[in-house]
């Protein structure tokens, strides 16, 4: 949800005193202005009053005839003073007699302030008494040319004066609330750090009792919830360690490696992802305790442990497991010409290492590829037979059995298959118009499918859809896995991701309103240069597109936490969601987390898989907690029946995936390439079987 970014109570506050000022003073000066302009209206008319009634008294004498002459001598000695406009004299008739008028004439003083301000001396009467007889009317009016100039000056004055008290109170003003708001800014960010999931503890202490109060709650809220969070991270820790490491290793036991097998399993019908399983006997071990004891026997499955982890760490997808007292597994979904290298380096480095003190050797390994019809008993067995035979040959078979079915492919034919996926987006779309950009993205259907299966929350409603690419090839669908580390190997990896997105983006022109998520790989998350292109696109088709979220897995979240930081940021100062998937594959601390401003977590597959035991139950339910604690989502994948929907349900899981509730559908059998509108995406496309929560018949 998008959300407008509004004012700062500072600002506000500062802008309120500042109107209020500005207001107050103006209105002041305005006021004082006026009360002078009124008090000079007042000095021209008593001037005029005086000026009319000294000089009737003083021609009053000469209004005959021969007089008059007298009488305009000395009204011209008065007027000739410059302080009067006009001074009239009309006889009893009301018929002028003569008069003297000064014009306006120019003013120092700017016409807007004339206009603003206007002065209208009032024009004073005085009756002549020629004896007991009226001889007529002197009229005054004073001159206002003195009068603005002083009102004028004063006004200038009264300014200076004025904005000296403006700038002084709002100085005061703003060292005050400088004062009072600065805890704010302090509060403002432990709020939104607390959004962020970020919780740290303030450490100020306001003045303002109010602001005291806030900041104590928010501390006290950050405290419970930081003891709350690292209590269930040590609970679910605890258990985590208990149930799926082995104590002596710290590597993942039996029961992980059951849970991890059906996951992947579960995930074949999506990426086409090969599986192998591997065995790895420790042959010498009851020797080691019998001629050694057995603390030399631990050090010998140590030494095991990690010379085979050696050899593993390159790889992605490949897991190592301690599934008895002298055995380990290989768990992989990688590829079969990185499983060949494995198995070649893992017989290399045995056959180093034996030694006089291992009479049986120093281990013995056997590989084999998984079919989706197989059970892990299945596949065990046959491994362990291998093994067993191969101590009573004098050349074992330390490869990769049951490959027959297996299609190799040569490094030139890989680099057809992956020009055909990336040629034409680096000729043609990466450089393409924006306006042009869904045209020239028409002939990717070609190459790629693209998968949908929706999340659902409690109440039957879509959370959001995840999305997957699927590949291509002379109507065969490519594994994944297979084609991503191709695609690293010859260097095309970062364009073969950026076509992948381009070809996401310009099927959701489609879709509208329901939120998409699309899966960011482990290899191109904490790549700058990837990154940066993909926010830019996105910004440049944000209106045609519907909300998105970004997902990425945890082992990919964990190898660079200040890489995944930035990346998180960016999406989130783009309005994208953001989710971690597979949590807790990697057995390793929770705490991480907390520094990450996501919106949902996704757990590993192999936890709901064993939803059935109480302990599975029991951390996945302490996950929850963790999650709700710090506002988390919580998606619970891979979900096969109704009843492990329930169950998910009663644990308060905000989110539900898997074949069981809907199914995995292809893009081009819900909405048509050729539709003009883009319509939301509705459960009723992807085949739901039974409501969440109906009892399977």
């Amino acid at each position: 949800m998008t959300t407008k970014k509004g004012m700062s109570l500072k600002v506000q506050l500062y802008l309120l005193i500042a109107v209020l000022s500005v207001f107050t003073f103006g209105a002041s000066l305005y006021n004082n202005i006026s009360h002078m302009r009124g008090y000079l209206s007042e000095q021209l008319a008593t001037h005029a009053e005086g000026a009319a009634h000294s000089l009737g008294l003083s021609i009053s004498p000469y209004m005959d005839e021969e007089g008059l002459v007298i009488a305009k001598t000395m009204t011209n000695a008065v007027f000739d003073s410059g302080y009067y406009k006009s001074i009239q004299f009309f006889d009893i008739d009301n018929k002028l007699v003569f008069q003297r008028t000064n014009p306006d004439g120019l003013l120092a003083i700017p016409q807007w302030f004339i206009t603003l301000f206007p002065l209208t001396p009032p024009k004073m009467t005085s009756e002549i008494s020629d004896g007991w007889r009226i001889a007529g009317q002197l009229v005054v009016q004073s001159h206002a040319g003195t009068s603005y100039q002083t009102l004028y000056e004063h006004s200038l004055s009264t300014l200076k004066s004025t904005l000296l008290q403006l700038l002084f109170a709002l100085v005061c003003a703003y060292f005050i609330l400088k004062s009072v708001l600065t805890p704010l800014k302090s509060i403002e960010q432990q709020a939104a750090d607390v959004i962020q999931k970020k919780f740290t503890l303030n450490n100020i202490t306001p003045f303002t009792t109010e602001l005291r109060t806030v900041v104590n709650a928010i501390n006290n809220m950050v405290s419970n919830i930081q003891r709350a969070f690292n209590e269930q991270t040590q609970t679910a820790e605890k258990l985590s360690k208990e149930v799926y490491l082995d104590p002596l290793t710290e590597l993942p036991n039996r029961r992980a490696l059951l849970q991890k097998f059906d996951s992947l399993k579960a995930e074949f019908d999506v990426n086409i992802n090969p599986i192998y399983l591997g065995l790895i006997s420790m042959t010498s071990l009851q020797e080691i305790n019998d001629n050694e004891g057995y603390t030399s026997g631990d050090e010998y499955i140590l030494e095991g442990a990690h010379l085979i982890n050696k050899i593993l760490a390159p790889y992605s997808g490949v897991e190592l497991y301690r599934i008895s007292g002298s055995e380990f597994a290989i768990l992989s979904s990688s590829t079969d010409e990185s499983i060949k290298t494995i198995s070649e380096h893992i017989s290399e480095s045995f056959i180093q290492a034996k030694t006089n003190r291992f009479p049986n050797g120093f281990a013995q390994h056997s590989i084999a590829k998984v079919k989706p019809t197989d059970g892990f008993g299945e596949v065990a067995k046959r491994l362990d037979t291998q093994l067993t035979l191969n101590n009573f040959n004098a050349s074992p078979k330390h490869g990769i059995i049951n490959t027959s079915d297996t299609q190799k492919r040569s490094r030139e034919e890989w680099m057809g298959i992956l020009r055909q996926f990336t040629e034409y987006f680096r000729n043609e779309v990466l450089k393409t118009d924006v306006n042009d950009f869904q045209i020239k993205c028409i002939p990717l259907d070609k190459a790629f499918d693209l998968m949908l299966q929706p999340i659902v929350n409690e109440q039957n409603e879509i959370l959001y859809v995840e999305s997957f690419v699927r590949f291509k090839y002379e109507d065969e669908v490519l594994p994944t896995v297979e084609v991503f580390a191709m695609a690293e190997r010859l260097g095309v990896l970062v364009e073969l991701e950026q076509a992948v997105v381009c070809f996401i983006f310009y099927k959701l022109q489609h879709v509208a309103n329901t939120r998409v998520a699309i899966n960011i790989s482990d290899k191109v998350l904490h790549n700058t240069d990837f990154t940066e292109w993909l926010f830019k696109l996105y910004q440049q088709q944000e209106k045609t597109l519907p909300p998105i979220l970004f997902e990425f897995n945890e082992n990919a979240a964990i190898s660079s936490l200040e890489s995944t930081q930035a990346f998180i940021a960016t999406a989130k100062a783009n309005n994208i969601n953001v989710a971690i998937e597979r949590f807790g594959s990697s057995l390793s601390s929770f705490c991480y987390i907390r520094n990450f401003d996501i919106d949902f977590i996704k757990i590993d597959g192999s936890y709901i898989r064993d939803l059935a035991q109480a302990d599975t139950q029991f951390f996945v339910q302490t996950v929850t907690q963790i999650c709700h604690g710090i506002g988390i989502k919580l998606i619970a994948p891979q979900i096969e029946t109704s009843q492990i929907a329930q169950k998910c349900a009663l644990m308060n899981i905000d989110g539900m995936q898997g074949n069981g509730l809907y199914n995995v559908r292809n893009f081009n059998t819900i909405i048509s390439s050729t539709a003009k509108v883009a319509s939301q995406l509705e459960l009723t496309y992807f085949n739901l079987p039974k409501e969440i929560g109906e009892n399977d018949a």
